[in-house]
């Protein structure tokens, strides 16, 4: 909880707190910090994408660990992780775009009503 007193207080950090501020974003600086808050989750997971992807890569390499049976098996398990990455990388990113686009959407008709 001491992560809460190094965050900013205008950035949301838990999923109750994402659905709060997704429910109540409402002006273009709402959509500006949840699409920063998504590309920050978007840059966060592709670090650990990175590394499962290059763990795939190193125990593949290792006779036997692809066709391996035995559990715990690192190789399956870098795999399973990078897919799960991959999918979350996706989702954040759309995510992101997607409030860009809502807060340009609402600083194109707050111009024009000025």
């Amino acid at each position: 909880l001491r992560a809460d007193a190094q965050r900013p207080s205008s950035e949301p950090a838990g999923a109750a707190e994402i659905r709060r501020a997704e429910a109540q974003a409402i002006t273009a600086a709402d959509h500006l910090r949840l699409a920063a808050w998504y590309q920050s989750e978007a840059r966060q997971t592709q670090a650990k994408l990175t590394e499962e992807e290059d763990l795939v890569k190193y125990w593949g390499r290792k006779p036997g660990m692809v066709d391996r049976t035995k559990i715990p098996n690192p190789y399956w398990s870098a795999r399973a992780l990078a897919v799960l990455y991959r999918e979350k990388l996706q989702k954040m990113t759309k995510l992101a775009a997607t409030h860009q686009k809502m807060a340009e959407s609402l600083q194109a008709i707050a111009g024009s009503n000025q």
